[in-house]
C-alpha cells in the first residue's frame, strides 16, 4: 500500500515511514500536483482538506482524516486500511525522503559517523538518496515504546 500525504501531514508521513509504509510528502505541493502524483503512482491520498473532493478522479483514493494529532491520524490510517505494522518493517525507509534503507557494514561507516556511535553500535543502515546513516540509538527504543503505549502496534521487542 502506497500513500501520499497532503502538505499539512508531515508528521503523519514520518510515522508511516517509520512503520515501513511507502509514503510521499512534499511540504509545498499544490492540490493538482498531489492528485496527479497519486494517480500516476497509484497512491492513496491522505488529507484533512475537504476541498480535494472536487477531484472526482481520486474520490476512491482519498482518505480524509478527522484527527489533528499525528499519532491519532496514524491510528485512523491503520484502522481504515486494516494495516498491522510489523517489527521487521520498522525503520526500513528514510524518514526524510522515503527511500528504502540499505544495511551497511560497520567498517564502511567509521569516518562517517561520530566516534562514540562507531564504538557503541554494530548495525548501520544508509539512505543512498539523502546520504544519511541511521543506527539503533535510544530513539529506537523510545519510538517502539511509544508505538506500543499508543497501541499502534503490539509489543515490540
Amino acid at each position: 500500500m502506497k500513500f501520499i500525504c497532503d502538505d499539512n501531514l508531515g508528521k503523519l508521513a514520518k510515522w508511516l515511514r517509520t512503520l515501513g509504509y511507502d509514503t510521499l510528502f512534499y511540504p509545498d505541493i499544490e492540490d493538482t500536483e498531489l492528485v496527479s502524483n497519486a494517480l500516476r503512482e497509484e497512491r492513496i491520498i491522505l488529507s484533512r482538506d475537504t476541498e480535494l473532493k472536487r477531484f472526482k478522479s481520486v474520490e476512491k483514493k482519498l482518505f480524509l482524516l478527522s484527527g489533528n494529532q499525528p499519532l491519532g491520524q496514524l491510528k485512523e490510517v491503520l484502522k481504515r486500511f486494516n494495516l498491522k505494522p510489523q517489527e521487521k518493517n520498522l525503520f526500513t525507509r528514510c524518514l526524510l525522503c522515503n527511500q528504502l534503507l540499505i544495511p551497511v557494514p560497520k567498517k564502511e561507516v567509521e569516518s562517517r559517523v561520530p566516534p562514540f556511535v562507531f564504538k557503541t553500535q554494530e548495525n548501520f543502515i544508509y539512505c543512498s538518496k539523502c546520504n544519511k546513516f541511521y543506527w539503533a540509538g535510544t530513539h529506537l527504543k523510545n519510538l517502539k515504546r511509544t508505538m506500543v503505549e499508543e497501541k499502534v502496534m503490539e509489543k515490540a521487542s
